[in-house]
């Protein structure tokens, strides 16, 4: 069986970190966690990396696990660096205790991942990571986790106990998975969400990036298009509810991003109006204040003729009021007549309004039961 050298060191280097083990004789260039080769001693791979957790050393950046390799339980007291290192086979990282920073900065797992009820208590980073198979993550509990630019080849499971902060930007789903966790402090610039399903997550009114927008260098443009991919995920998959919010949230970034004054303002308007198609219950307040603003400007003005005489000032207004419903719903003047040309004017414009008003919440509500 080979062993170690000593003739040599380690060539391997991830960023300015240069591997500081001795070559091993079965390598010139690399050290026995190193090498990639065939003829890698596995027992003596196995006895080495045994060796460095009995001292607590968790330094594993760049190392080539060809087995399948157990860290269930365990419990890492200081970082544990994980960068670039290659699973071969599955890696197990179930029931294991994070007590400071985890990294797995450009890892690659070629078989399955589990982090099933581990515990992260810091910063866990899979910065650029590669998932070519299943990744668990279910009960697992997370302070920051970020998935920046990962690939996730094949499922994800991602139902963690609890999390802080989640970096979704620039992630890629190929080919399926779904999240279930708090999104309250989630990004998701440039994420490929296409192929991930969101089940039962905890979604904030603004989603993190909307709110620090400032800090994450974000216009609404972009904004724009993240609510709008996050409208689509919850179109593939379904969730009606979460369609509406999300285009709600989608129009107030493209009317807050629009460089033209007049579209702006008619984006306010349709906002004001019915919730840009998602609310209709602000077309009925506006119909209903629309139907007492007519009515009071009718009794202020005495532009009306009204078939019963020597009435009191409040039986006034009742008639106004009346009278302004029938006007705003198109049902005709009744026995009130207007006075004055002014009077005409206010009925026209009244009528107008509410037919607009009646149709525009027709549309809306039809929208809102048929989706």
């Amino acid at each position: 069986m080979f062993g170690i050298s000593g003739m040599g060191k380690c060539s391997y280097t991830w960023f300015l970190w240069t591997c500081p083990e001795p070559t091993w004789k079965g390598s010139k260039k690399y050290c026995i966690f190193h090498d990639r080769s065939e003829e890698k001693d596995i027992e003596l791979f196995k006895q080495k990396l045994k060796e460095k957790l009995d001292k607590k050393d968790y330094e594993f950046t760049g190392y080539y696990f060809p087995e399948e390799v157990n860290f269930s339980h365990l419990k890492f007291e200081e970082d544990a660096y994980f960068s670039d290192a290659t699973f071969q086979r599955n890696a197990y990282f179930s029931y294991a205790t994070f007590k400071r920073n985890a990294y797995f900065i450009g890892a690659t797992f070629r078989r399955n991942a589990y982090f099933n009820f581990a515990i992260l208590q810091r910063n866990t980073d899979f910065i650029g990571a590669t998932f070519r198979r299943n990744a668990y993550f279910n009960f697992a509990a997370f302070q920051n986790a970020s998935f920046k630019e990962a690939i996730i080849r094949e499922n994800l499971e991602f139902n963690p106990k609890s999390i802080e902060a989640l970096d979704l930007r620039r992630t890629h789903f190929f080919l399926s998975g779904y999240i279930t966790a708090d999104l309250t402090k989630t990004r998701f610039h440039f994420a490929d969400l296409e192929n991930v399903a969101f089940i039962g997550c905890v979604w904030p009114e603004r989603i993190y990036e909307e709110i620090h927008m400032d800090e994450e260098n974000l216009t609404f443009k972009e904004l724009e298009t993240i609510y709008r991919d996050l409208k689509q995920n919850m179109q593939r998959h379904g969730d009606h509810i979460m369609v509406g919010k999300f285009f709600y949230r989608e129009m107030e970034m493209k009317k807050k991003g629009s460089e033209n004054k007049i579209k702006r303002a008619w984006l306010e308007i349709y906002n004001l109006l019915a919730g840009y198609g998602e609310k209709p219950e602000r077309t009925a307040f506006s119909s209903l204040f629309i139907i007492l603003a007519f009515a009071f400007i009718y009794w202020i003005s005495e532009c009306l003729d009204y078939a019963a005489k020597n009435i009191g000032h409040f039986e006034e207004f009742i008639y106004a009021m009346y009278f302004s419903f029938v006007t705003f719903t198109t049902l005709g003047l009744g026995d009130i007549k207007p006075l004055t040309h002014v009077g005409r004017i206010l009925i026209c414009c009244e009528a107008v309004i509410g037919a607009f008003l009646i149709a525009l919440f027709v549309v809306v509500f039809a929208r809102k039961m048929m989706r």
